[in-house]
């Protein structure tokens, strides 16, 4: 691996790891304060999808089922996602937000976005265009993989 690569690879390492670390202001509810980064995402998703099946959860996080089953169990006993069944196949389990906690997330949702724009913010509109062809490119690469 030449240089430059370890650098790309070490400058993307850094950023997702300062990523992972910070927690939303805006979501509080019964005391939970230390939810992680990944879990506040899943809530995200789970608030623009309305619902979505376990394995769809799964897909998404990029894990396997039981950890995604282990992840929902604690925010379920949190009391910020409920599990319903599918009333015409009964093996079909939803999990959604609950109804008490969807603007907060609506708050985490808005505060990512403003704290990305900020970040991206440093750059001019012509590196933001390079940004974006490079991420595209990227990201189909790592999906015909």
């Amino acid at each position: 691996m030449d240089e430059t690569v370890k650098q790309i690879m070490g400058c993307m390492m850094a950023v997702s790891g300062i990523a992972k670390k910070r927690k939303s202001p805006h979501f509080m509810h019964s005391g939970v304060k230390d939810l992680t980064l990944a879990q506040l995402d899943l809530m995200a998703y789970l608030y623009e999808h309305k619902k979505a099946k376990m394995s769809d959860l799964a897909k998404h996080s990029g894990v396997k089922l039981p950890s995604m089953t282990e992840t929902v169990n604690k925010l379920v006993s949190l009391g910020v996602l409920k599990r319903e069944h599918d009333e015409k196949d009964r093996r079909t389990v939803w999990v959604h937000v609950t109804k008490d906690v969807e603007k907060m997330v609506c708050g985490h949702i808005k505060t990512k976005e403003e704290e990305f724009s900020k970040i991206i913010g440093v750059l001019t509109d012509k590196e933001k265009e390079q940004a974006l062809a490079i991420l595209k490119k990227l990201l189909k690469k790592m999906e015909r993989e």
